[in-house]
């Protein structure tokens, strides 16, 4: 250890005094290194911009749908023909008693983020007049599931269907339609099908932000018990579309093949159960651009490395006569390519340190994440660490390479050489 210490300490002292010559080349490798890990670290968030954007309409992996069937009083003949107009026998099933079907199935699993989503339609007031909203009916835990982040306020909780006045987290148009209300204290009031007889007071309690990809009108979020106090909705037929379970992606074929077992047929009807997100990995096109981000990556490194390997050559046939003196004191030839190749070694991994630090820099600046947020990323990751490793290799193996010949050719420089410099 104590060796490669001084080996360590050796060959900066020799940088100090040949840093003329090799400065530029240096330069060459800390931008390679800036730009390899710049690449590979801003690829990285792209690629968790455009997952985390696929995530806020597919869900997160892995999300799995439990969707209710039922035979809907259908029945056909052995050529597939309909016999019978359908009977309504799902229909049929009290709202509660599908929840308790359902939910029971996911306690036994010990499934926690779990939600129902119930669509329905309601009429608002506004300073305007009578606006049509869309009203979907969530458990908190939906809003992690589609990475729903409120801009101003809070999202539902688990209390908001017991109070008086419903609480409801509206979208960014519906916000400014409504006046911009005080949240949480101001009230609005909802409507039925036969209006002004048919009313509610409700409170808004959180602002979506602004999303152009999804904003395409009013829309509103109340906690799916709370739904029964909404005018107009008919709370004796389920409205529950599907009900959300969260699990862990090592965990998701299992839990999916046991929910879709245990609810393929109940007293409720059956129910399929499917996942709903998918991954950037399953995508050739996201495989394509991680491949092209690694080769423009490698040839930008390689440029680099080029550039070293010549100045280290002219560096050594200006030494000839200083090596020679080593091998007159006894100097050996492994010692001696030891000696060069730690030279080389130490510059690049300086190099490489600061080229990296620079691209952490850059990536992490607030106008590039916020580049990043405006194409969908809404939780900002942490600099990839592998980034940070690649480029560091990177600049040890571009050290190691481009100090290896300059190193072998000094081991052949002999002492009448420097007699004759």
């Amino acid at each position: 250890m104590t060796a490669f210490l001084a080996s360590i300490v050796e060959a900066y002292g020799e940088l100090r005094v040949h840093k003329g010559r090799i400065l530029l080349s240096l330069l060459g490798v800390a931008f390679s290194v800036f730009a390899l890990t710049g690449v590979m670290g801003g690829g990285g968030m792209l690629g968790g911009a455009l997952q985390q954007s696929m995530e806020k309409s597919s869900g997160r992996d892995t999300l799995l749908s439990i969707q209710p069937m039922g035979d809907m009083g259908y029945s056909y003949d052995e050529h597939g023909t309909m016999l019978e107009e359908p009977g309504g026998a799902a229909e049929e099933v009290a709202p509660a008693e599908q929840d308790a079907i359902v939910l029971e199935q996911l306690d036994r699993l010990g499934i926690t983020q779990r939600s129902r989503e119930a669509h329905a339609f309601t009429r608002i007031q506004t300073p305007q007049g009578v606006v049509g909203t869309d009203l979907t009916g969530v458990d908190p835990s939906y809003a992690a599931m589609y990475r729903m982040q409120v801009a101003e306020g809070r999202w539902l909780t688990d209390s908001d269907h017991q109070r008086l006045a419903p609480a409801l987290v509206v979208n960014a148009p519906l916000y400014e339609q409504l006046g911009r209300p005080e949240l949480g204290t101001e009230t609005i009031t909802l409507y039925g099908a036969s209006g002004a007889s048919e009313s509610e007071i409700a409170t808004v309690v959180g602002v979506l932000p602004a999303d152009s990809s999804t904003d395409w009108g009013p829309r509103a979020y109340i906690a799916a018990d709370g739904l029964a106090a909404v005018p107009g909705v008919d709370t004796s037929v389920s409205t529950i579309s599907q009900y959300l379970a969260w699990v862990p992606p090592e965990q998701g074929e299992e839990v999916r093949g046991h929910l879709a077992q245990r609810l393929s047929s109940t007293s409720a009807g059956s129910f399929e159960v499917y996942p709903t997100s998918f991954s950037m990995e399953q995508m050739e096109v996201y495989k394509v651009f991680g491949y092209a981000i690694g080769g423009v990556a490698v040839v930008i490194l390689l440029l680099g490395a080029l550039g070293l390997v010549n100045i280290s050559l002219v560096t050594v046939r200006y030494r000839v006569r200083e090596i020679g003196i080593r091998r007159s004191y006894g100097a050996t030839g492994g010692r001696i390519f030891f000696g060069v190749l730690m030279e080389s070694v130490v510059a690049t991994v300086i190099a490489g340190a600061i080229g990296v630090a620079a691209a952490v820099a850059l990536v992490k600046a607030p106008f590039v994440t916020d580049a990043f947020t405006r194409v969908g990323l809404v939780d900002i990751p942490p600099f990839p660490v592998g980034a940070v490793v690649v480029g560091l290799a990177a600049a040890t193996a571009v050290g190691v390479l481009a100090g290896a010949l300059p190193a072998l050719i000094a081991t052949r420089i002999r002492v009448i050489d420097a007699i004759r410099s």
